[in-house]
């Protein structure tokens, strides 16, 4: 901009240099008043037109100040609700959220559809330590008590396929 503020500058001396000569030779009578209203309406002609310059440059700039701080508002949201889902996954005991978010949306999706199609539900890394360092009948009593829903379900999937189901001792 420093470039732009000089050539201003030299416009504006120039022009107030063009309207003293101006002045000077009317002054001496050397040029008519005809002579004298069209260089003056030339002169306001550059005059309105540097002011039309002036007023859209501050308005662009005005405009690149509102769209960056409107940006840096966005990217703030996004910062902060990226932020909030990291602290819900640690509340849940979900330590492992960076491994799963390197997987990918398409991944991420994909595991999400099966599950909500499955009726299924994956159980957070924090959950799973905590079971398996559960004695054994502990953790299969745990693990039938949880499964105790998928199972019917399945049962009743196999019925109504026609599969019997037999009951291994």
């Amino acid at each position: 901009m420093k470039s732009f503020d000089q050539a201003n500058e030299h416009f504006e001396k120039a022009v107030r240099k063009l309207q003293e000569n101006l002045q000077y030779l009317a002054d001496q009578g050397k040029v008519s008043d005809r002579f004298l209203n069209m260089q003056n309406n030339i002169l306001k002609t550059l005059i309105n037109y540097q002011h039309e310059v002036m007023n859209t440059l501050n308005a662009y700039e005005q405009l690149a100040i509102d769209l960056s701080l409107k940006n840096s508002m966005e990217y703030k949201k996004l910062l902060d609700a990226k932020e909030s889902f990291e602290a819900i996954c640690i509340i849940h005991g979900i330590m492992d959220f960076p491994c799963w978010l390197a997987k990918g949306k398409r991944y991420l999706i994909c595991e999400a559809v099966s599950h909500y199609r499955n009726g299924e539900t994956q159980l957070s890394s924090t959950v799973m330590e905590l079971v398996n360092e559960l004695p054994a009948h502990e953790r299969d009593l745990l693990w039938s008590i949880l499964n105790k829903k998928a199972e019917a379900k399945w049962e009743s999937e196999l019925r109504a396929l026609g599969i019997e189901i037999k009951a291994y001792a």
